[in-house]
C-alpha cells in the first residue's frame, strides 16, 4: 500500500509538471536564455545572436553565410507587450517586420504564428538545454518544414 500511495503521488507530480503553461511575463522570461550566439551544428546553415534588452524587449539578428559573404539576413525582435508576446522578423526588401504571435508556451518550447503572412506562418523554438536550440519554420499546415539546429557558441 506504501509503495502504491509513493506511485500515485509520483505519477501526480510528473503530471502536474508536463502541464506547464506559463503566463506572457513568464513565457517571455523563460526566452531570455535565447541570449547569446548560436549557429548551426546540423542540417540547414543558419545563426542567430539575441540580446536582452529589458524585462519585455529582446533584439536579434539571423543569417547564413556563404563562404565569407552573408548570404541572407534578418533582424529579429521579441517583445512583450500586456498578455501578447511577439515574434518580429524584418527582411531586406520588406517594409517592416513581419509579426508573429505567441500562440503556445510551455517549458522550453514557444510557438508563433501568423496565418496572414505568406512563409512562414508557423515559427517554433525548442531549447533542448542550456547549448542547443532547435527552430523549425513551416506552414499553417505544419509541414514544408524547415529545421534549423543551432549551439550556443561561448566566446
Amino acid at each position: 500500500m506504501k509503495y502504491f500511495l509513493l506511485l500515485v503521488i509520483f505519477i501526480g507530480l510528473f503530471i502536474l509538471s508536463s502541464c506547464y503553461r506559463p503566463s506572457p511575463k513568464q513565457a517571455f522570461a523563460d526566452m531570455q536564455l535565447f541570449e547569446g550566439k548560436w549557429t548551426s551544428y546540423e542540417g540547414t546553415l543558419f545563426n542567430e545572436s539575441w540580446l536582452v534588452i529589458n524585462d519585455s524587449l529582446m533584439r536579434g539578428i539571423g543569417f547564413s553565410l556563404n563562404g565569407t559573404d552573408t548570404a541572407f539576413s534578418e533582424q529579429l525582435v521579441l517583445k512583450r507587450i500586456g498578455d501578447t508576446v511577439f515574434y518580429g522578423a524584418l527582411v531586406e526588401g520588406n517594409n517592416g517586420f513581419i509579426y508573429f504571435w505567441l500562440e503556445k508556451a510551455g517549458r522550453g518550447h514557444w510557438i508563433f504564428k501568423n496565418p496572414d503572412h505568406d512563409y512562414p506562418n508557423i515559427i517554433e523554438y525548442t531549447l533542448k538545454n542550456d547549448t542547443l536550440l532547435e527552430t523549425t519554420t513551416s506552414n499553417i499546415r505544419g509541414n514544408k518544414r524547415i529545421n534549423f539546429k543551432l549551439k550556443k557558441i561561448t566566446e
